[in-house]
């Protein structure tokens, strides 16, 4: 399970610094007015439309070109009843379509997520946008009032969020970096299940050769875990992170002891292991 790749990749300096370059086809504004969660009875056709369209198509695609294993669906199936009204799911971010890879794991869900603005700047916008991202807006404060405002009504409304808490796609980057607090404070103010998922790697062997370089893709989701309500509504929110922190990298074989295993969030005190 914890295979490091020999891919020749040289990651950023900072954990949650982007490797993704992307050519943009169009210029986003984002503003107070910008539609951060998209709504209306044409959005809600179109999200059914690519319901269908990912279980027919883009599922089994994934599975050639990553040959994607999942682990842990028995812990949403087990948990059905407490998940019924919206959870927080968080991941590492380590390809380009590793969220499809979630929303296979989390199906028949489909998640919003915020989004890095040049991703819907990018050709891919459209699709990105029915699949629920929300790009982030910078330097301006009222663009980030509405951003949050429609960002909490998606917890608020029982709706799934997906976020990588670890700030920035790393391709094929086997540890797990320090997570950024945001998913974990909207799952302590509306006290909504949060779910742990890892993605690690194997190598690529056989007839997957023939589909893509990379290395094969495991995916594990973890039992729903909810914030310690003897804290302070800060505390819970880091207890939950360090936690799931913690969760995650045993997900991928990462153990205590291990030169890898991390417990410091500092993204400023982080070290990259590859």
């Amino acid at each position: 399970m914890y295979y490091r790749h020999n891919l020749e990749y040289t990651y950023p300096d900072r954990s949650d610094q982007h490797m993704l370059v992307l050519e943009r086809t169009r210029k986003l504004q984002l503003d107070e007015n910008y539609e951060y969660m998209p709504s209306g009875t044409l959005f809600k056709i179109k999200r059914a439309l690519v319901a269908f369209v990912l279980h027919l198509i883009v599922f089994p695609i994934t599975h050639l070109t990553h040959g994607l294993r999942i682990y842990g669906r028995k812990n949403l199936k087990k948990h059905k009843k407490e998940l019924r009204n919206g959870a927080v799911t968080i991941s590492n971010h380590v390809f380009m379509w590793d969220y499809l890879c979630v929303l296979k794991a989390i199906r028949p869900h489909i998640s919003y997520f915020p989004a890095w603005k040049p991703n819907l700047e990018s050709g891919y916008q459209g699709a990105m946008r029915i699949l629920g991202a929300m790009p982030i807006p910078e330097g301006d404060m009222h663009a980030t009032r509405a951003f949050k405002r429609d960002l909490d009504k998606v917890v608020a409304e029982g709706k799934w969020l997906h976020v990588f808490p670890e700030g920035a796609l790393w391709y094929f980057y086997p540890d797990i970096r320090p997570l950024k607090i945001t998913a974990f404070k909207y799952a302590v103010k509306y006290d909504k299940p949060l779910i742990p998922i890892s993605m690690s790697f194997r190598p690529r062997k056989g007839l997957f050769k023939l589909f893509g370089k990379g290395p094969l893709v495991d995916l594990h989701i973890a039992e729903p875990i909810y914030a310690d309500k003897s804290l302070h509504p800060c505390g819970q929110a880091e207890e939950l992170r360090s936690r799931a922190y913690r969760i995650m990298q045993e997900m991928n074989d990462i153990h205590p002891g291990d030169p890898t295993y991390n417990e410091d969030q500092n993204i400023d005190n982080y070290r990259k292991t590859m």
